[in-house]
């Protein structure tokens, strides 16, 4: 997988927490993440080590033309987030809910019906 130096340790990270997750490709360089039948999270391919807000004004932002015409996707969905992920939230993120989908037969059971009724587009 390409992507920056901290998104290949993510990934390699993730076969080390548990061989059921899963990660997918879902355009613009974002991915998926699933625990067996659950989805877990989502991250961007061109991850930093640590997370920031965006904090800059960008005035072109306003004008939806020209976002569309001229802007980044990723980067506009960054944007819209404010807030960019690291690989050390992401992380904590993640091994916090497999901890919960293993141990917790309740959040399993949300987060699973969850998922199945969720219509992604």
């Amino acid at each position: 997988m390409s992507g920056s130096l901290w998104f290949r340790r993510l990934c390699k990270d993730l076969k080390a927490i548990s061989p059921h997750l899963r990660i997918k490709e879902i355009g613009h360089g974002f991915y998926r993440i699933y625990y067996q039948r659950a989805y877990i999270s989502e991250v961007y391919r061109e991850m930093p080590q640590m997370g920031y807000d965006c904090i800059d004004k960008d005035f072109n932002f306003i004008s939806k033309k020209y976002v569309e015409e001229y802007e980044d996707r990723a980067e506009m969905v960054r944007k819209t987030k404010n807030f960019v992920e690291g690989y050390w939230e992401s992380l904590d993120r993640i091994k916090t809910r497999v901890y919960m989908m293993k141990h917790s037969k309740e959040y399993n059971d949300m987060a699973t019906k969850r998922y199945s009724t969720t219509v992604i587009k």
